[in-house]
């Protein structure tokens, strides 16, 4: 029976959390739910004056997680499932889907025949721009690092639906995006075919985004008459930047994570436990290992590190850590969990008998066996993911779906005392998770 209660903790407030922990270090995830197109009803009388969002406080500069370039769904069946008319839900999205839908923005940046000379500009700035509008505020996406900076702050999702669809209770969805074009420069490159081609590079753009909420499992309304004004009453958007299409995406109908729990778990079972992490050889996770080192001792859990070589072990951002001991000396009698850290080094042990044996053992004995990142697809190949609720790095979804697992994307997972989780931005609930796991094991 899939264990509920951790699922019911975490989901909720998934995007806000990892954004408040810097949100720095997800392929496709619900490969097999449906996602629709909607076209907005006709306008009526425009909307009225809605909340605006102010500006930032303090500027917020979200850097993204590195995007899946590979997927379960083919382009023939996203183009099929995106006709399936189906709203979506307010649920906010997490970290790596969004950073999903911003990498397909940059359709507008694929090579096409130059028609015109491209004018010389003081700064380098896209044609065109896409906005991200989220419970925490409007962000401008920079393809340049793969990350969002915050424009202003407050929730205007519904504000901003009521106004571009001219109707009171509209789906917010959980992540709207808005596609502007540097209206000024269009008008220098193209002359009077300015504003056609703007239109059709959007165009480019929105099928992109269409084509990957459907491939990550969501849903969407899809809004192509949008005015520039009622945009602006909402978002500031800047003025330079002319907005000309919108997407609303959220999780389908009864594919919502579940709601979220006030109750604090207790961590004082955790005292006096031990954990073994796994960490690769080389090219682990520093925020993984670090965050999910430190949220287990600050519970009062006594860590080891095991490695495939003892000594000095080199992260993928240059981190360091000592390993105790060697794979084949870790007695798995000595430890409560056993932690799989990942990386890009993780894949060395998808098919490492040593280390597939390892969890396995752990859980013929009724110990906790996580994994993040990466690092799932070592549970995968070892067997123990058959029929589970799993979740990992987007790119390792192929992988679990072949072991069997249930993926679900979500940024973390715990089946009985099986946990999983996306990767660094889920490090403290991972954590959790394990923690909460550890009150479950019999001493």
């Amino acid at each position: 029976m899939i264990d509920r209660s951790f699922a019911g903790k975490v989901a909720t407030w998934v995007l806000p959390a990892l954004l408040l922990l810097t949100l720095a270090p997800t392929t496709s995830s619900g490969a097999e739910k449906q996602a629709q197109t909607k076209q907005p009803p006709t306008r009526q009388a425009p909307a009225a004056p809605a909340r605006r969002g102010g500006p930032a406080a303090r500027v917020k500069t979200v850097q993204l997680p590195q995007p899946a370039t590979t997927s379960a769904v083919s382009v023939e069946q996203a183009l099929v499932e995106q006709q399936k008319v189906q709203p979506p839900a307010n649920q906010p999205l997490n970290l790596a889907q969004i950073g999903q839908l911003a990498w397909a923005t940059q359709a507008a940046g694929a090579p096409s025949l130059v028609t015109a000379p491209a004018a010389p500009t003081a700064a380098a700035e896209p044609l065109i721009r896409a906005y991200f509008i989220v419970p925490e505020g409007v962000f401008s996406y920079e393809p340049a690092g793969h990350l969002l900076q915050q424009i202003s702050d407050g929730d205007v999702r519904s504000a901003m639906a009521a106004a571009l669809s001219n109707q009171p209770n509209a789906p917010a969805g959980g992540c709207q995006i808005v596609l502007a074009s540097a209206a000024k420069e269009f008008s220098t490159r193209y002359g009077p075919r300015g504003r056609t081609v703007a239109a059709l590079l959007a165009g480019r753009v929105s099928q992109s985004l269409q084509l990957q909420a459907v491939a990550l499992g969501l849903t969407f309304v899809s809004i192509d008459a949008v005015e520039g004004n009622d945009v602006r009453r909402v978002a500031r958007i800047p003025r330079n930047y002319e907005a000309l299409y919108a997407i609303f995406v959220g999780y389908p109908p009864g594919a919502l994570p579940a709601t979220t729990s006030t109750e604090t778990p207790d961590t004082t079972a955790a005292t006096g436990r031990s954990a073994l992490l796994v960490v690769p050889a080389r090219g682990f996770q520093d925020e993984e290992l670090a965050g999910t080192r430190r949220a287990l001792e600050l519970a009062g859990v006594q860590v080891a590190i095991a490695s495939s070589r003892t000594g000095i072990l080199m992260g993928m951002l240059g981190g360091t850590v000592r390993a105790d001991m060697l794979l084949n000396q870790a007695n798995i009698g000595n430890f409560d969990a056993v932690v799989f850290i990942g990386g890009i080094g993780a894949v060395d042990y998808i098919n490492n008998a040593t280390a597939q044996n390892l969890a396995r053992q752990a859980a013929t004995q009724q110990k906790v066996v996580a994994a993040i990142g990466t690092a799932p697809s070592i549970l995968a190949a070892a067997g123990l993911l058959q029929g589970v609720t799993a979740t990992a790095y987007p790119a390792e979804q192929a992988r679990l779906l072949r072991g069997g697992a249930l993926y679900t994307g979500n940024a973390a997972e715990k089946q009985g005392l099986i946990i999983t989780a996306i990767g660094a931005p889920a490090a403290g609930l991972f954590a959790q998770a394990i923690v909460e796991g550890l009150a479950e094991v019999k001493r």
